[in-house]
């Protein structure tokens, strides 16, 4: 059986690996992959937390083949170990398999334990959550393979009898533990589960150690990441500041003594234990020191320090190790568990801020650590009544805020409570409000859901953000499914035929609660397996406490692929309990057979002929075209402003990795809030000369406010080079909330520019019907402004004379600070020019036309866009309708304005073509563009767009008000007003151009608001 055994894992292994690289993106996609390809490459920190061992070994992997390779190479490491974790799978299912079913060893039972393992890692090879993050370039795989691995040990240990070979178990067990922690942090928590195994083999497995044994590894769980890890690190930092600062030594010479220290502990320690044969403690020692050396990975990004490119995250001291591993960037260090403020808490009327700790940072020049801030009220304490054990909703921005509201009807309990002196009342969200927004948030959009897509079935593959229309999980059954999204006679046929919509008929799921069952006859199992599900699913979910927002930005099913493997591995037991139902078929061979078939069909096939056309990417070139075009479109030597993951990292992808546009030195205007990357400006990068930087250093090192008041002293403009004066001048500082404070004086500013320069004279004036200014005047009000509203000021006050300046046009505006009325359009992007339109007449709007036609008319191809056959991510259909098809509009109605209606067509014409209904649905941009169909005198090609485009509205808006939902109905009632005013506002417009068709509409739509306002009271709860 051995021989076969192997030979089922390297068939298993081929084949699944196969499936995944036929599937895989052959260069980068959105979100991280750009950044893990550029930063494994040339061995940078990536984001925060970081996978350091991640890192190591796909740079050592890559050290072999070309830089044309390396998105290629990165995504097949993904698919390797996506593999590689399905082949683990099956080992670990038969393994348990073969304990619950000990006392029958016959043949045809051996079978049935090889058929479970088959069937559960096939159900995880091809489940949802899985084959994508096997097809992209992402931790998750070999996390997932380190995870298992550390399974798969542990049960190795817990069945070894030979004293010698299981403390070489255990010792392999805790390095591994520690490489896989050097992937992803969130593996740390594999100990609570495997606590379960380790007490069953040293005592018997009652109630009351199953619960001790719960609660040490939990402790010891936290004790490991809080002190073991950071509390290591804090005394690094403390240690490295008095060795620095009294001894005149080099940065982090306290974590390297530190380091020469503990090893010299350890060393010492085994001696001693050696020495008087305390076997326990020499092992504890040596455990310990295996974990240690696995966890080391961890000290690469002070290694790399030196390292200065756009991608690469900085690491100067192991005080910013330690915040990088906390992810304090993310804000999610100080994340409350147990006892917590809730979101719309005041300021404690008596002290609403405390001292804190003081912050060091470490100054290049002097070589010392010097204090940055003193502490001194630092800390902002809110009033103790708004305080909440287990707080759930605790976030105090107001996009927080809004959210909370969205997710449960805050009814609260009044409180009076004295603000600004003043008493007001305010309402406390109730305990049993915090804990609905829990359940109907935190557990069941951002975890059970997940869990339902790959085993129930999922509506689409589009961003839930908890309206009917998108990521919402659904069985296949009509009648389960119409109380959360609708009736399917009612749901439009784009998306009952999205190629992402797949029902699965509740079958893998119930197989997963069979198998469940089947544990039964193996309580050490059944335990293990079930904490081991809760820990990775709803443990992550308490423990993350995720905010409403984050399921704006992208789904976060990844992160719970732990869960997802348990219940995979559920889903092979459920053959042992099938085969026990079955018993009257008499025929053993018979049995198995017709098991097999069923649950092959029910779970891994379902799943790979339903999942198979949603996740073929190889096609996907989206992301890396949409980055060269952005590069294409800056002038030389240009800035690009951006911000976000997909509008960045694919461009410094391109500029590192493959050496393209690397003249252009692009700025995230979200980094611009992080002192390292504001250094890093200042040197050069690839072919991008330094940057040009006024704002003192000790502005804005770590430590420093990162929010500057907006103190209005003055309604004329403030000329930007003196306001920096103004800033660097420390007795300009005033006292806010008792600390000394920079403060903003004005909203309405300007730039002085010198037009004669050469980096305006790439722009025809006259053919732009336009004059240069000598001064841009902008107006950016806030109540409080950025560090990176403040420092990307600077940038352009200090460079705009020197290099062109863009900003790209990604759909978002925070990056563009007030600007957008001193822009020249010129394909993705726009340039900041001081001019303005020879006639108030004119359209504001400057288009640059030779250079959007060279871009757009010539340059642009998206193929994959086209073809009715190919399955397009809603990333790239999203970022196609608000930012191609807005392009294309300006670029269209500038034409238009110039008389030039033929080319206007021609526009047109591509933009339909490239860009049909079929594969990116017309909505808002499309109508727009309809409606210059109309204005050039193409009636016919104008009515078949905008009516298209009210048709596909006005079939959600149907859909949304044909049922009352049992979910989210504040969502949904709020995504249904928006809806309609769309709707009335397209009827309105129409009728300049289709007044019949849009008097039709209009009877229609007076009809339809009648039913709408008796809809929308029904629903809400506010």
């Amino acid at each position: 059986m051995k021989k076969s055994k192997k030979f089922i894992e390297v068939i298993l292994f081929a084949l699944v690996f196969l499936v995944y690289l036929f599937s895989a993106s052959k260069t980068i996609t959105f979100w991280d992959s750009a950044e893990f390809v550029t930063s494994n490459y040339h061995l940078q920190v990536t984001h925060p937390p970081g996978a350091s061992f991640y890192t190591l070994l796909c740079n050592f992997i890559m050290l072999f083949f070309p830089a044309s390779w390396v998105a290629l190479i990165s995504a097949m490491l993904s698919a390797f170990f996506g593999a590689l974790t399905v082949v683990f799978l099956y080992r670990i299912t038969q393994l348990i398999a073969l304990r619950i079913v000990q006392k029958d060893s016959s043949k045809q039972v051996l079978i049935l334990t090889h058929l479970c393992g088959l069937l559960a890692a096939s159900t995880l090879a091809f489940s949802n959550t899985f084959w994508t993050v096997a097809t992209e370039t992402e931790v998750y795989t070999l996390s997932s393979f380190l995870l298992l691995l550390t399974f798969y040990l542990m049960i190795l240990w817990n069945d070894c009898n030979n004293v010698v070979q299981s403390r070489r178990l255990m010792f392999f067990l805790l390095f591994v533990l520690g490489i896989s922690i050097g992937v992803h942090l969130i593996n740390l928590s594999v100990i609570i589960p495997l606590s379960i195994l380790y007490v069953n083999k040293k005592k018997n497995l009652g109630w009351k150690q199953i619960v001790v044994s719960l609660f040490l590894s939990v402790f010891l769980f936290l004790f490991i990441y809080n002190i073991g890890i950071q509390g290591f690190l804090k005394i690094a930092s403390f240690v490295d500041v008095k060795l620095v600062n009294n001894y005149n030594l080099p940065v982090n010479s306290g974590l390297f003594i530190l380091i020469v220290l503990f090893l010299f502990m350890v060393f010492y320690g085994l001696n001693r234990a050696k020495k008087k044969k305390n076997i326990r403690i020499y092992n504890i020692i040596l455990g310990t020191l295996f974990f240690a050396i696995g966890t080391s990975t961890y000290i690469i990004p002070i290694l790399r320090k030196d390292v200065v490119t756009p991608f690469s995250n900085s690491i100067e001291t192991s005080n910013q190790l330690l915040n990088y591993l906390k992810a304090k960037q993310f804000g999610v260090d100080n994340t409350p568990l147990v006892k917590g403020t809730i979101f719309n808490a005041p300021l404690d009327k008596d002290l609403p801020f405390l001292n804190d700790e003081e912050i060091l940072t470490y100054n290049q020049e002097s070589q010392k650590y010097e204090v940055v801030d003193d502490g001194k009220y630092s800390k902002i304490n809110y009033a103790n009544e708004y305080d909440m054990f287990f707080p759930r909703m605790y976030s105090q921005k107001p996009l927080s805020a809004v959210g909370y509201s969205n997710w449960v009807a805050i009814k609260g309990e009044k409180i009076s409570y004295p603000v600004q002196g003043k008493m007001t009342d305010l309402l406390k969200p109730t305990f049993s409000e915090n804990l609905q927004f829990f359940k109907n948030y935190q557990v069941e959009w951002m975890y059970l859901r997940y869990l339902y897509w790959n085993f129930i079935g999922k509506q689409n593959e589009n961003k839930g953000t908890g309206e009917i229309f998108n990521g919402n999980w659904i069985s296949g059954f009509n009648f389960i499914d119409k109380s959360r999204i609708g009736d399917e006679t009612v749901i439009p046929s784009r998306y009952k035929n999205d190629k992402s919509n797949d029902a699965y008929y509740f079958l893998p799921f119930m197989l997963g609660l069979i198998g469940l069952w089947s544990l039964r006859k193996n309580k050490a199992y059944l335990i293990t397996t079930v904490v081991f599900f809760l820990t990775f699913g709803i443990g992550i979910t308490i423990y993350l406490n995720p905010l409403p927002e984050s399921v704006l930005v992208r789904e976060r099913d990844y992160i719970f692929l732990g869960s997802f493997l348990i219940f995979s591995m559920w889903v092979g037991f459920s053959i042992l309990t099938l085969n026990e139902w079955l018993t009257k078929i008499k025929s053993q061979q018979i049995r198995v057979t017709i098991i097999s078939l069923f649950v092959l069909l029910a779970s891994p096939l379902q799943l790979l002929a339903k999942n198979w056309n949603n996740h073929q990417r190889s096609n996907d070139t989206f992301a890396y075209e949409l980055a060269e075009k952005y590069l294409d479109s800056c002038p030389k030597g240009a800035i690009l402003i951006t911000n976000g993951d997909n509008f960045t990292f694919p461009l410094w992808y391109l500029q590192e990795v493959e050496s393209y546009r690397d003249d252009i030195r692009v700025i995230n205007y979200d980094q611009l809030n992080i002192e390292n990357y504001i250094d890093k400006l200042k040197c050069k990068s690839l072919n991008s000369e330094p940057l040009k930087v006024s704002f003192l250093r000790e502005n804005y090192i770590e430590g420093t406010p990162k929010l500057f008041p907006l103190k209005k002293e003055t309604e004329k403009p403030v000329d930007l080079s003196q306001l920096f004066q103004f800033l660097n001048n420390e007795k300009t500082k005033i006292n806010w909330n008792g600390k000394q404070q920079h403060y903003i004086p004005g909203d309405l500013f300007s730039i002085n520019v010198d037009t004669i320069k050469k980096v305006f004279s790439n722009f025809n004036i006259k053919e732009l019907k336009a004059n240069y200014n000598s001064k841009i005047l902008f107006k950016y009000s806030k109540n409080f402004y950025q560090l990176k509203d403040i420092m990307l000021f600077n940038i352009i006050q200090e460079n705009i004379n020197e290099k062109p300046i863009c900003f790209a046009i990604n759909g978002a505006t925070d990056h563009y600070v007030g600007f957008q009325n001193n822009l020249i359009h010129r394909g993705f992007v726009e340039q900041l020019i001081p001019i303005v339109r020879d006639s108030k007449v004119l359209n504001p709007k400057i288009v640059a036309l030779n250079l959007c036609d060279e871009i757009l008319m010539k340059g642009v191809s998206f193929e994959e866009l086209k073809t009715k056959t190919n399955f397009i991510k809603s990333e790239n259909i999203e970022y196609t309708q608000i930012i191609l098809r807005k392009n294309y509009y300006f670029l269209a109605q500038a034409l238009i304005e110039e008389g030039k209606n033929k080319e206007a067509k021609q526009v047109l014409d591509k933009c339909m073509t490239m860009f049909p209904n079929y594969t990116i649905p017309f909505k808002q941009y499309s109508f727009a563009l309809g409606k210059l169909y109309y204005r050039i005198g193409e009636k016919q090609k104008g009515n078949e767009v905008c009516l298209l485009s009210m048709k596909n509205i006005w079939e959600e808006l149907q859909w949304i008000t044909s049922f009352n939902p049992e979910v989210n109905q504040i969502i949904n009632v709020k995504k249904a007003v928006k809806i309609k005013d769309i709707y009335l506002q397209m009827i309105n417009q129409l009728n300049h151009y289709n007044q019949e068709e849009a008097k039709k509409k209009m009877i229609e739509a007076d009809s339809f608001v009648k039913r709408f306002s008796i809809w929308e009271i029904k629903n809400s709860p506010y």
